[in-house]
């Protein structure tokens, strides 16, 4: 059983670690399409071209279930995956409004790039499945500019730390979605800031329990104890995306391919 994972570039990783760690014994495929990020300020229409190249690069690696890392191509185009492909597909958005709702909140904040907040996807989800909780989205785009630069250390983070959710720590929450992949990185820093009292929703940790219990019902005898390969293809491989990914996963050993999926 292989999984096939894309992300639009890095932050997709956070969710391909913690497959691989929770399910050691299923072969896993990484894509991330370098070449054309950021989706974020792509179209729906440009995104939904993007986000089938993807799945049809995965499938000719033979993956037979689809990982949707990316918050943007989740909002945009999960419908018409799940209708064009006939393979099992599972999405960071979807998996991370299912984990807040089972939480029962009676209010909750959503944080992302501001493609994924202005397209309200979030927050259409979550009031589909619960009409009754309140929703406060805000956008916190310069959180993955400070990731990926490694900047977290600078005097000035928890400044913007503050700057970024204080609107938010003014609601009461009583959960918070981490609607985008890099922000599991930052998890501690908006913990702190937030307070223990407000349970921050890791899409990428969601994702991956959704999955392992899919695979547990449909596929018990493929937990075994032998650790199946890990593989990570990128549409670009620049200096940058090097150096980013040794700043924020310095223990990601794994053998990086460069292909051409247009």
């Amino acid at each position: 059983m292989k999984i096939g994972i894309f992300d639009s570039g890095i932050g997709g990783l956070t969710v391909f670690k913690e497959i691989s760690k929770v399910l050691p014994s299923f072969e896993i495929v990484y894509l991330g399409d370098t070449a054309r990020l950021p989706y974020g300020i792509k179209s729906k229409r440009t995104i939904d071209s993007y986000s089938i190249n993807n799945v049809n690069f995965l499938k000719s690696l033979n993956c037979e279930i689809i990982v949707i890392a990316c918050n943007t191509a989740s909002s945009y185009s999960t419908k018409l995956l799940k209708s064009k492909f006939k393979l099992p597909i599972f999405d960071v958005l979807t998996c991370g409004v299912q984990a807040a709702i089972a939480l029962n909140p009676k209010s909750l904040g959503v944080i992302g790039t501001s493609s994924t907040i202005n397209s309200e996807s979030y927050k259409k989800l979550i009031l589909s499945k619960e009409k009754g909780v309140k929703v406060y989205s805000k956008a916190c785009p310069i959180f993955v500019p400070i990731i990926e630069q490694g900047l977290v250390k600078e005097k000035y983070y928890d400044k913007i730390i503050e700057e970024s959710l204080r609107p938010l720590r003014k609601k009461n929450l009583d959960a918070l979605i981490l609607g985008c992949t890099h922000y599991p990185l930052i998890k501690k820093s908006i913990r702190d800031y937030m307070g223990e009292e407000v349970i921050l929703v890791d899409s990428a940790l969601e994702i991956t329990l959704s999955l392992k219990k899919y695979l547990k019902t449909n596929y018990p005898n493929q937990f075994n104890k032998k650790r199946k390969k890990r593989n990570i293809y990128l549409t670009d491989k620049s200096e940058y995306f090097q150096s980013v990914t040794k700043k924020i996963f310095n223990k990601l050993d794994f053998k990086i391919r460069v292909v051409d999926i247009k």
